[in-house]
């Protein structure tokens, strides 16, 4: 760690992890030269993974355990953020519960940084699931930013704070959405900058796929592709909220987007992503 007045907090999203939760915060050992201080965001868990995170971090000083009663990632971001991280940190890092960094990979993203001032921040690539080179190609193109594993820069997390940005609670997926304020510089009324991330090569997450052959595992897949429509459609909302009236107008909850841009929720064919895009409308209009 290049950095050595301050450990880099980590924040850890987990709802009802429990069985990935500790071999998590086992890769982020591996992810850094000096201990990190991880920051376990449990929101809404019902299972073990409270119990798990406090056994884990009896024996790891650097393991903290922030119970939140909503169950929601983008309430869980502002809680980190603005009221949890330590301030005046080089860098913060922000991984999924249910994913695991590889070797270095915190190291790797802070080296990114170090090379690219003009970035603000910096994401690491998938190493596993159906469609990985497909999805390593694109991120390498359009310099993306995954939700799964990534970093800020420091002086960008104050700027978040003293603009009082704050992600609305129930943004699914805050992939497109941090993309947004990293490359409109947390600004409504600028061009969108790809360079704005670093995409650090060495640095990569694994995770387990839900595979939708397995009919346990039906459900949860099916459940999955409706949220994907629903996040489509309220990223079309997000973009029209921040330009021009910028990242400090966004709702408190998504759910207000939704009778302000009616015309967005329209339907057209995209063969079998048709009915979950049906389904995503359905539920949008019923909150």
């Amino acid at each position: 760690m290049t950095d050595t007045t301050q450990a880099w907090p980590v924040a850890v999203f987990a709802h009802n992890e429990a069985r990935n939760i500790v071999a998590c915060l086992d890769s982020l050992r591996a992810a850094v030269g000096d201990p990190a201080e991880c920051y376990v965001l449990a929101n809404a868990c019902t299972d073990r993974t409270e119990a798990l995170v406090r056994e884990y971090s009896a024996s790891h000083p650097g393991v903290h355990l922030v119970s939140i009663a909503l169950g929601d990632k983008a309430n869980a971001w502002n809680v980190f953020v603005h009221e949890v991280a330590p301030r005046g940190a080089a860098h913060y890092f922000f991984i999924d519960g249910d994913v695991r960094a590889t070797p270095g990979s915190l190291d790797a993203m802070a080296q990114a940084l170090a090379l690219h001032p003009q970035a603000n921040g910096v994401s690491a690539l998938p190493r596993s699931g159906r469609g990985v080179v497909a999805f390593q190609r694109d991120m390498l193109q359009d310099n993306g930013i995954a939700g799964n594993l990534y970093g800020l820069r420091g002086s960008f997390v104050e700027r978040i704070r003293a603009q009082a940005i704050r992600m609305p609670v129930g943004t699914i997926g805050e992939d497109a959405l941090m993309g947004a304020m990293l490359k409109w510089d947390l600004r409504g009324d600028t061009r969108w900058d790809n360079d704005r991330v670093v995409v650090a090569r060495e640095a990569g997450f694994a995770f387990d796929s839900v595979s939708p052959w397995l009919p346990r595992e039906w459900k949860k897949y099916f459940r999955r592709r409706v949220r994907y429509s629903v996040r489509g459609y309220q990223n079309k909302m997000l973009g029209r909220a921040i330009q021009p009236a910028g990242f400090e107008s966004l709702p408190q909850h998504v759910r207000a987007l939704y009778p302000r841009y009616p015309e967005l929720l329209s339907v057209s064919w995209r063969g079998l992503d048709t009915l979950f895009d049906w389904l995503a409308v359905r539920e949008i209009r019923a909150a």
